[in-house]
């Protein structure tokens, strides 16, 4: 018997058909929010599993040399002090960020490298404010459990929770302890390492001040620790344009994001510009009549008009603003503002570089 002629039937069953529609369709809606849910709360594992960085830091060695953190990883500082506020270690923003240097340098969406530790894929995360939600997170936790010691803390957040206990039975954190750790885990899981030991060292380096004496060979101090002339002064074919002969007035040094640029000796802030052409933002400083220096391309300036500054104090930050093709500082010798490239003074001589 054919029940679908029956009156009212038929129309019973369509609308079981919609109630299973309906309600297969919130399941699957209820299932997308407790993925979401996860995903974004989860609190990290505190197995000790490992929160491996070595070979990803290795890309980023070799760019970020010296003390300071690059502009890529400041930017974000807002949400480093949302987070840190929110997990109750707003007293370690700075050393957030320096570790974020170590992770990725600002380079990547996954600003803290923090999927592994949800157990996803490299770079899952494609939103830096919840790699650094879920980063904060993680360390805030790992925080706890070291009783907020924080280069116990630091050497956990890469190696896993489990080095906690381990080195607490050995005294603490050092470097030596980092070492045994890495490779008894290394050996327990057939691998030829594990981690990174220098993850302290490495982190540190952006938040420990450099109080090594200002280096003076000449009648100015050298504007950066580490000295690479990549252009000296005088004609060359401009690295831009391709003109030939075209006049160098300065001469430029190879340097990178977190390096301070010094000034070179005593004097007063007459220029402080922020442009996008030509020197891009720069900074010029007059130390006497006749004597003044000027510092180009700088991703950021610490200093403003009028302001008064020592032999080596930090002017501003390396950078490649305006007319340049990378990371470097130009550095000029002038003895009037205004002064024509080819009149200028060849810094290296000043600098005692010659």
């Amino acid at each position: 018997m054919n029940t679908d002629k029956i009156p009212g039937v038929k129309v019973a069953k369509m609308k079981i058909k919609i109630f299973l529609i309906v309600l297969l369709l919130f399941f699957f809606f209820i299932v997308g929010i407790v993925v979401l849910f996860v995903v974004n709360s989860i609190n990290m594992s505190d197995d000790g599993m490992p929160h491996l960085r070595e070979e990803e830091n290795e890309e980023y060695t070799d760019i970020y040399t010296g003390n300071g953190i690059a502009p890529e990883v400041l930017r974000y500082k807002a949400y480093f002090e949302k987070y840190a506020k929110k997990y109750f270690i707003s007293q370690h923003v700075d050393v957030l960020m320096a570790m974020t240097m170590q992770e990725s340098g600002g380079r990547v969406l996954d600003v803290m490298q923090s999927s592994e530790s949800l157990g996803l894929p490299l770079n899952s995360i494609t939103d830096p404010e919840v790699s650094i939600d879920v980063g904060t997170r993680y360390f805030s936790q790992v925080m706890k459990e070291a009783d907020g010691e924080v280069r116990l803390s630091l050497q956990a957040y890469n190696f896993g929770s489990g080095f906690i206990p381990y080195a607490n039975e050995r005294g603490g954190y050092s470097k030596k302890v980092a070492i045994n750790f890495s490779n008894m885990m290394a050996k327990k899981n057939g691998w030829s390492r594990y981690g990174d030991v220098n993850y302290v060292d490495n982190v540190m380096r952006y938040l420990e001040e450099d109080n090594s004496p200002i280096n003076v060979r000449g009648d100015w101090a050298l504007p950066l620790k580490e000295i690479i002339i990549t252009s000296g002064f005088g004609p060359r074919t401009h690295p831009i344009t391709g003109e030939l002969e075209s006049f160098h007035g300065g001469v430029d040094f190879g340097c990178t994001p977190s390096d301070n640029i010094m000034a070179v000796k005593d004097g007063k802030v007459v220029e402080a510009i922020h442009g996008n052409t030509g020197y891009g933002n720069y900074v010029t400083l007059q130390h006497a009549n006749n004597e003044f220096s000027r510092y180009g391309h700088m991703s950021s300036l610490k200093v403003s008009l009028g302001d008064k500054v020592s032999q080596g104090q930090a002017v501003g930050k390396c950078g490649t603003t305006g007319d340049s093709t990378g990371n470097h500082l130009h550095l000029e010798h002038l003895t009037k503002l205004g002064q024509a490239h080819q009149d200028k003074i060849d810094p290296r001589k000043t600098l005692g570089l010659d």
